[in-house]
């Protein structure tokens, strides 16, 4: 990818997903922690380091370490277990051995007892540990709810990490993650998870043979795909991005990854074997309050034909960057996928195409004039059926950064979804919920959004603010939300967000419906109504280590 439509992919992944955390010298970066993309080396990995804060360029595209507060890369702190040319990017951290002369001299440095740090076969630090804090609390507002009643939720959130590396191109990772809502009691009849609730991130082991081919083995986090809100090609995980939420709160599969890269035309190749089910039709999205997926069908590969497979290739084509992507699994649709992002002139472009022969699970029809009512109360039957033919997902977005002020960058773009196996009305949502077929974000058949970013506007310096619109332009209903991040001190990020919904009432994002009362074989039901959402605001504090 060209620099530029890199700096502004990633400055607006971080506005959506919140604005990172400072590095630590020694440490891993907080994408390679709690959720980043899949790690590409290049030519670039090597280059002089980025600028930091007070030596930003005065270029209307300054570097992302000035764009976020970051320290800039050294080469003391650069990841190099994805490089060839890892010797120079993680250096030994000992002197050399004294030149042979006198006996004591020989003896102290002679084969039998020379150290493994000395000959730069190992580290002298080799273990590091840290992790992160998340506090945060949502309310919830609905139409004809009063102020007390008025929901509520305080997650929190808690990942450790261990990251082991006793030599230069072998490293061992580990996070384990702890999430708590005082407000959620799960009760014995449902199938909501445990409350606190211990989960493994990732878990997996990386090394390279001779520093050309690349593997990383266990529980990981690869994403695919240049969307900035739906990645129809990102198809190692069954849990769909939650792009409303700060942090990305999705865990890794477990697969082994094999990485062929081409340093000298930047082009990487790789071929990954998956141990997870990898079905997302029923679209588990992770939520806003607590990271629980809403629907899954991911179930366990414990068998030698279960296990998935995946290729992909990224070609760098003048400015452009293009890939193309395959998947398949016994019991699983393959799916193939092709992104792209490129610049034309001062407008960075991205689009992503994910094409599968019809659907996993069955969609669903009402004939025509029938409500729900008539469904609940057996009067009228809903059709199911699989498409034959190809069930096509688009993705297609522009954006344009330009510089105001001293060092002040604002970025604003449009994204458009189209998606062939959507709903094109909100009639039966209610159904879709029961059946546990509502796939937030995936639901309809045409979606867009426009997104306005400004980084330390004027005198406000480690503050971004994020103000974007998600609209489901089938069912006409619409979100608009306002995300704030600062970074009060080195390690504190604060955030807080508010949120209106409005448009069509039933719609995806303004859900709201009544059922009547109704008699099924002589028992008389009684009626219920879902308020729709009006508004919602929320706050967070996060500690990065």
């Amino acid at each position: 990818m060209n620099p530029r439509s890199l700096t502004v992919a990633t400055a607006l992944t971080v506005a959506l997903a919140g604005t990172a955390a400072p590095g630590q010298s020694g440490r891993p970066d907080e994408n390679a922690l709690f959720g980043g993309g899949d790690e590409k080396p290049t030519q670039a990995d090597t280059s002089t380091p980025a600028p930091g804060p007070a030596e930003a360029p005065s270029s209307d595209r300054p570097s992302e370490d000035a764009l976020f507060g970051e320290e800039p890369a050294t080469s003391a702190n650069a990841d190099a277990s994805n490089t060839g040319d890892a010797a120079e990017r993680q250096p030994s951290l000992t002197e050399a051995p004294p030149e042979p002369g006198d006996r004591d001299s020989n003896v102290l440095s002679g084969p039998g007892t020379r150290s493994a740090f000395d000959s730069e076969e190992a580290v002298n630090d080799p273990l590091q540990i840290g992790g992160q804090f998340y506090l945060r609390g949502f309310a919830a507002a609905t139409e004809g709810t009063s102020f007390g009643n008025t929901s509520f939720a305080a997650p929190t959130l808690v990942d450790g990490y261990f990251d082991a590396r006793p030599m230069e191109r072998l490293r061992g990772f580990v996070v384990g993650r702890l999430s708590y809502d005082p407000t959620f009691i799960p009760s014995a009849e449902s199938n909501a998870p445990a409350n606190p609730r211990v989960l493994l991130d990732q878990a997996w082991l990386r090394f390279d043979f001779d520093r050309t081919v690349f593997f990383t083995v266990g529980k990981q986090h690869v994403k695919w795909g240049s969307g900035q809100i739906w990645n129809p090609t990102d198809f190692l995980s069954p849990q769909r991005r939650n792009p409303l939420a700060f942090v990305d709160l999705r865990t890794g599969v477990s697969m082994v990854k094999v990485h062929v890269p081409w340093e000298a035309e930047g082009w990487n190749f790789y071929g990954i074997a998956v141990m997870d089910d990898l079905g997302t039709d029923a679209g588990a999205l992770v939520d806003n309050t607590g990271g629980i997926p809403t629907v899954s069908d991911a179930g366990p590969v414990n068998r030698l034909s279960r296990i998935g497979g995946a290729l992909r290739a990224e070609v760098v084509v003048g400015p452009a960057e293009l890939a193309a992507t395959a998947v398949a699994q016994r019991g699983r649709k393959p799916r193939f996928g092709f992104d792209l992002s490129s610049a034309l002139g001062p407008i960075d472009v991205y689009g992503e195409v994910g094409l599968k022969k019809g659907t996993e699970r069955p969609l669903y029809r009402l004939p025509a004039g029938v409500t729900v009512e008539d469904v609940i109360q057996g009067r009228e039957k809903v059709e199911t059926y699989v498409p034959s033919g190809l069930t096509p997902q688009v993705t297609a977005g522009a954006n344009y950064s330009f510089g105001y002020g001293e060092n002040d960058i604002a970025v604003v773009g449009v994204e458009y979804f189209y998606n062939s196996t959507g709903y094109t009305s909100s009639l039966g949502y209610p159904f879709l919920m029961l059946q546990g077929a509502f796939q937030p974000l995936y639901l309809g058949q045409h979606y867009a959004s426009a997104y306005v970013f400004l980084n330390d506007p004027g005198p406000l310096e480690r503050t971004s603010f994020n103000l974007f619109t998600l609209g489901n332009l089938s069912d006409k209903s619409y979100i608009s939300r306002l995300n704030v991040t600062h970074r009060a001190l080195s390690y504190l990020t604060m955030e807080a967000y508010g949120a209106v919904h409005y448009g069509h009432k039933g719609g995806e994002f303004r859900l709201g419906y009544t059922v009547p009362e109704f008699v099924v074989e002589g028992e008389t039901i009684p009626g219920f109504t879902v308020p729709a959402p009006t508004f919602e605001l929320g706050v967070g504090l996060r500690i990065s280590l």
